[in-house]
């Protein structure tokens, strides 16, 4: 198993990209950025390899931030598109190609702090 801590929030993929006169889509600044400071995080940590290139992975992402207003409703908040960059970056940094990801979980938690953790495990069964 493999557990990452992301200690900021990683933004929405609508401020990470941007689009050309042609359509296609390129990685802004920041979000380079962003994805370097996760590369750091995971290049300084001890990570165990998987047994083979073939293996299916089950991941977990939770994301830590306060889904509440103050009147106590449930914040609109689209985070699946946030969770996407956040795994894409560790992946990569990882060098494992997330085609092997065959579950996927996400869960919101409710915490004063914002921050992300991602756990990759062998899949079984």
């Amino acid at each position: 198993m493999i557990k990452i801590k992301i200690p900021f929030k990683t933004p929405s993929i609508n401020h990470l990209y941007g689009h050309t006169k042609f359509g296609s889509f390129y990685l802004k600044t920041g979000a380079k950025k962003l994805r370097e400071e996760i590369k750091k995080i995971i290049t300084n940590t001890a990570f165990p390899l998987f047994s083979k290139e073939e293996t299916l992975l089950k991941v977990t992402t939770e994301i830590y931030e306060d889904w509440y207003t103050k009147k106590g409703l449930v914040k609109t908040k689209d985070v699946s598109n946030r969770e996407k960059f956040m795994v894409d970056s560790v992946f990569d940094a990882l060098g494992i190609d997330d085609k092997f990801i065959f579950e996927h979980t996400m869960k919101k938690i409710q915490s004063n702090e914002e921050f992300a953790i991602v756990i990759i495990e062998v899949k079984n069964g």
